[in-house]
């Protein structure tokens, strides 16, 4: 397997663990976990799509940089919007500031554009 498949099957499960996870949090009621798993499952989704096109994103500038070009390669600004709202909530994890109705309001557009990204991602099965 290519170095770049390992990476971006390691971020594609990654992405989808932190969403799940993130849904499993919010219905327990602890919002901050929840924040945190789906502000990680759209890096880890943004980071696939990176690894994918042998693009390794180091520090959060880059992360923000690429998303904020994908957004603009797919030519479909909800994937900006979705990690920025995702960035705003892994601020949440640290100040717990927003509510239940806040990350859930946050969820589904957020597991939108993690699957529209995941679809974008091709790799070799191991």
């Amino acid at each position: 397997m290519h170095p770049e498949s390992i990476a971006t099957k390691k971020y594609v499960e990654q992405s989808l663990r932190y969403l799940e996870n993130g849904l499993i949090s919010l219905n327990q009621g602890d919002c901050d976990k929840a924040s945190e798993f789906l502000w990680g499952s759209v890096a880890e989704a943004v980071k696939a799509v990176a690894a994918n096109k042998g693009i390794e994103l180091k520090t959060h500038g880059e992360l923000w940089n690429f998303a904020r070009e994908l957004a603009k390669e797919l030519d479909d600004p909800k994937v900006y919007e979705a990690f920025r709202t995702a960035s705003y909530l892994h601020t949440n994890f640290y100040e717990v500031e927003l509510g239940p109705e806040e990350v859930l309001a946050a969820f589904d557009p957020i597991r939108a554009v993690v699957g529209q990204l995941l679809k974008e991602v091709k790799y070799e099965a191991s």
